[in-house]
């Protein structure tokens, strides 16, 4: 291992993240991981930045944050993280009763193991302290301070007890709503104590193709950002690519300290399924399959706007090109206002690779008067931007944050009372918009990801570029060769 490899570390703030405003103390944190070092637990500069923040309070004393998600890739550490809150908890802040949950019988087993290792034989003075391991019963006593530490595994019939003021929920990923309905209730007898208030954190990696209940906790806080929620995340987009070695440093905090690039490079990369590899390495959720609504566009709602009659009015329309993922397919895409003030979309064109697009393009170009294609940056299509050019035609290159605005507007118009969206019901776009995915987009927002997606979505993006293009910006008509950044 040669010097640049042996130093570099992976990314120590998360790529997603979400904060409470306002100014709040952070020596709980400072205390806890000095506690966690004199009991030899010394934790990394991410594990440390994050047990500050969730321990955080304000002026009051009332915790900065209700609830806490920590989402990171596997064998980064976050058990450690969860040792240092426990430890103060238990030892420190004298919260009387803590549960921690895992899924799994055996990781419930480790943890507590490893409070009972880091709490045996300590150079510091400690509270008495005893680990009880009868079967369903695991728990940790501070027997001065008559505080408890429980260790529970999750089933559908978790049994309710005492309210706790502090729940941890690790292995996040595996949780369902059935958990939550028996853990969750308890805590709310602490919530108008100032000195109780109650704490709800979950851990665990990326969420699978069954996690249905973290895909729609992550979407829901990313989506309306609640004001006492901390959400840290380490992941890479859904369309990252996995052969780029900067995206398993993005995504891996411990990666060059706990996790070797040698071994994720020379073992996991070859070893592992591509989806496995991104959601286990990379952060990259699965997509849930099973669940009807999953795509951005409610494939009912699609079908009940089909229209086989539908058709635009001859000025105004604007055309767009996209080109799968693989290159396998290329579509272009055309909306246009109809004359009861629908707008209507549809596919022009859509063939087996790109070495037809740009004959078709002139074509096409020719019979609007030279009004130009739309083509979208940062994706397949752009590598064809010049040879297009070459040929003269007119390109329109629009901006990925023009292409998220443009698909929110696209959702928008299939929904409500009075949806403004009609097409034909090409079976094509209708693939495209079942199997069609998104990823976040600058704050709170969202756009179609192509990795994430099943299949090739490029006949909806097509027609996203284009319906985006209507009345937001005059496209030139131009027989000139030329890009216009628009």
């Amino acid at each position: 291992m040669n010097l640049s490899t042996a130093v570099r570390v992976g990314a120590q703030r998360p790529t997603h993240l979400l904060t409470p405003d306002g100014d709040f103390d952070f020596t709980d944190g400072d205390v806890a991981v000095e506690l966690a070092a004199s009991l030899g637990l010394h934790l990394l500069d991410w594990q440390r930045w994050l047990v500050r923040w969730i321990l955080a309070v304000d002026a009051d004393g009332t915790p900065a944050c209700n609830t806490v998600i920590v989402v990171v890739p596997r064998q980064n550490g976050k058990g450690a993280i969860l040792e240092a809150l426990e430890l103060f908890w238990l030892i420190v802040a004298g919260v009387p009763t803590v549960i921690h949950t895992a899924h799994e019988a055996d990781t419930a087993a480790g943890h507590m193991e490893r409070i009972e290792s880091l709490t045996a034989d300590a150079d510091i003075e400690l509270p008495k302290l005893h680990t009880y391991k009868a079967n369903g019963k695991e728990r940790t006593r501070n027997l001065d301070d008559k505080l408890v530490l429980q260790y529970r595994t999750r089933t559908k019939a978790t049994k309710r007890g005492a309210s706790p003021q502090r729940i941890v929920l690790d292995e996040a990923q595996e949780l369902q709503d059935a958990h939550l309905a028996a853990l969750v209730p308890a805590m709310a007898a602490q919530s108008m104590s100032q000195d109780k208030l109650p704490q709800l954190i979950y851990t665990g990696s990326a969420p699978l193709e069954h996690s249905e209940y973290m895909h729609r906790l992550l979407d829901k806080v990313q989506r309306t950002r609640p004001a006492k929620t901390l959400l840290a995340m380490w992941a890479c987009e859904a369309d990252a690519d996995p052969e780029d070695v900067e995206n398993w440093y993005r995504s891996n905090p411990s990666l060059g300290i706990l996790i070797s690039e040698g071994w994720v490079r020379d073992t996991e990369f070859l070893v592992m399924a591509p989806a496995d590899f991104a959601a286990e390495r990379m952060g990259i959720a699965k997509q849930v399959e099973s669940r009807s609504g999953v795509g951005p566009v409610d494939l009912e709602a699609w079908d009940a706007l089909t229209d086989a009659t539908s058709a635009p009015l001859p000025e105004g329309v604007r055309w767009a090109l996209d080109v799968a993922h693989d290159r396998s397919w290329s579509t272009f895409g055309l909306a246009g206002c109809r004359v009861d003030g629908l707008t209507h979309v549809e596919i022009t064109t859509a063939q087996p690779g790109t070495a037809w697009v740009v004959a078709r393009a002139k074509e096409i170009q020719g019979k609007l008067g030279g009004l130009a294609l739309t083509v979208g940056a940062s994706s397949p299509a752009e590598s064809l931007i010049a040879e297009l050019v070459a040929a003269g035609v007119v390109v329109d290159v629009m901006k990925p944050g023009d292409q998220a605005l443009a698909f929110v507007a696209f959702v928008d118009a299939t929904r409500g009372d009075a949806p403004k969206i009609r097409h034909r019901g090409e079976p094509a776009l209708r693939r495209a918009v079942k199997g069609a995915r998104t990823k976040p987009w600058s704050d709170g927002g969202e756009t179609l990801t192509r990795r994430g997606s099943m299949g090739d979505i490029s006949p909806f993006s097509a027609a996203v570029m284009a319906f985006g293009r209507l009345g937001i910006v005059e496209v030139p008509k131009t027989a000139a060769a030329h890009v216009v950044f628009a």
